[in-house]
């Protein structure tokens, strides 16, 4: 029997409000189905396509390599088949921005409308993709909204891999890390939430570590999706994996938009 991926099967395990909204569910998969991933990832046969962070491998959506494992791995099709979906992103986004507006400051997207592009693949380097591309950021920019689309990797992390505090990538809304196995916090590879000091002047992507501190931890838990928006406070990053004898497996991927999000800044006395 096919176990089919339905956002009506997600259960709220923990939601965090500051210093950005952050939403981690179960019960997206079952445990055989994460098995297999596991088993997959780990596959001597498995081709990744590169290595970054120190000692990430990683599997991009709409790469050969990455074809070769949806189509070799039942779940991971689902996976990509489920994320693809606009409701999909409706439901996170929505859930999301409703935990945002408990902040008494917060950042929301300035947007009324959302088109979505299914199966879109930005990765694309034919001068057809790219007229087409430099076409709907125009028409995103004329019409104030956001072509939105899925992008996901699937990645095999080992000991040395780190992320420095962060926010992603200016063109994204929010993005979700799926948790395929186990990991003792103690070994590292844990995501890490960081909250700036003071407010700054500019929201760098790197800000600098002086004026943000860790503000809680996220221990890998085998079944945890963590969902969060990808605001210009969203800093976050993933402490060294120190294990020499542990593979951190998981799924990190994010809804992004065309163009470059334009997020504003409210306080609640603010009308």
């Amino acid at each position: 029997m096919t176990y089919e991926l339905n956002i009506n099967k997600l259960k709220i395990v923990d939601k965090i409000l500051k210093p950005y909204p952050l939403i981690i569910y179960s019960n997206l998969l079952d445990i055989s189905q994460i098995n297999l991933l596991q088993k997959s990832l780990s596959d001597n046969t498995t081709e990744f396509d590169k290595t970054v962070m120190g000692n990430r491998k990683t599997i991009l959506k709409g790469s050969p390599n990455f074809i070769n494992f949806i189509n070799k791995t039942q779940s991971a099709e689902h996976v990509f088949k489920f994320f693809e979906d606009k409701n999909v992103y409706n439901f996170f986004y929505e859930n999301l921005k409703d935990l945002n507006k408990n902040n008494k400051e917060y950042f929301y997207l300035n947007c009324k409308k959302f088109g979505y592009l299914k199966y879109y693949d930005n990765r694309k380097k034919d001068i057809f993709f790219k007229i087409k591309n430099k076409l709907l950021k125009m028409s995103s920019q004329i019409m104030n909204n956001h072509k939105v689309y899925c992008d996901l990797d699937f990645s095999m992390a080992g000991s040395g891999y780190e992320r420095e505090p962060h926010h992603d990538n200016e063109n994204r809304i929010l993005n979700f890390l799926y948790y395929i196995n186990n990991f003792n916090s103690s070994d590292g590879g844990n995501f890490q939430i960081f909250q700036y000091k003071e407010k700054p002047n500019f929201y760098f992507r790197q800000p600098p570590q002086d004026n943000v501190f860790e503000l809680k931890k996220i221990p890998p838990k085998q079944g945890h999706l963590v969902t969060f928006l990808s605001t210009p406070n969203s800093i976050h990053g993933v402490d060294r994996i120190v294990s020499t004898d542990k593979k951190r497996y998981f799924f990190y991927g994010s809804y992004t938009s065309v163009k470059k999000v334009d997020w504003k800044y409210k306080k609640k006395n603010e009308s």
